[in-house]
């Protein structure tokens, strides 16, 4: 059992493809804890997530914290080798680039994008300047991404692994709010490995089309009265 934002969480849409390419049947119970939904039967279950989803029951076992969730589903029969070709070092490399982008690029992004999103009942503080320090840390980050990607079909090896589909996921909340077709067109190593990622049947069956930003959302507080 999943316990998440089933449409719109980026770390559910993770361990959702995650389960489909391991073919794991899930069965999905609604938690937004933003809106408050499902959050208190979410936290009595799950006491130390502070609210942050997803978490889990499988087989009598309760866990939260995306990569850990991750790691555990795509050992349960390793189908599809998510985490490499089965050597200590391949594996090391996909969770480093993991915790890389769960910890370094997700929240800094976050920054930028989270604050001006609309419809929150339980909203992040909104800042001008957090939000535009954000991005500026979000900038270098995503230059040196680009580097690092260039050259590159996937991550780590020579098949998608699982740091390729949460890199890609996390970027897709950067594309739907701030990332815009400027930004796009000027990062062509990262766009090339995210449309490899998303082109992937598994990552159709769960988000069957992802939303691509023509222009960025403008540093306005959202939540303030016109």
């Amino acid at each position: 059992m999943l316990r998440s934002n089933v449409q719109r969480n980026p770390r559910t849409r993770i361990v959702r493809i995650v389960a489909e390419l391991e073919e794991i049947p899930v069965k999905l119970v609604e938690v937004i804890p933003r809106q408050n939904v499902g959050k208190t039967e979410y936290m009595a279950k799950f006491p130390l997530s502070q609210g942050k989803i997803p978490g889990i029951e499988m087989q009598g076992l309760r866990l939260t914290e995306t990569i850990a969730i991750v790691t555990y589903l795509s050992k349960f029969s390793n189908n599809a080798a998510l985490l490499g070709d089965g050597s200590r070092e391949q594996e090391a490399s996909v969770l480093a680039l993991m915790s890389w982008a769960n910890q370094e690029l997700l929240p800094t992004l976050a920054l930028w994008f989270l604050p001006l999103i609309p419809g929150f009942i339980d909203p992040p503080p909104y800042s001008y300047s957090t939000v535009e320090s954000g991005k500026a840390k979000s900038l270098i980050l995503l230059t040196r991404l680009e580097e690092f990607v260039a050259g590159k079909q996937w991550l780590i090896g020579d098949h998608l692994t699982a740091a390729d589909i949460m890199l890609a996921i996390y970027l897709s909340r950067g594309f739907e709010w701030v990332l815009d077709a400027k930004w796009r067109e000027g990062h062509p190593n990262i766009m090339k490995h995210f449309l490899a990622v998303v082109g992937q049947d598994a990552v159709k069956r769960v988000v069957p089309e992802f939303v691509l930003i023509e222009t960025a959302t403008p540093n306005v507080n959202p939540y303030e009265q016109k």
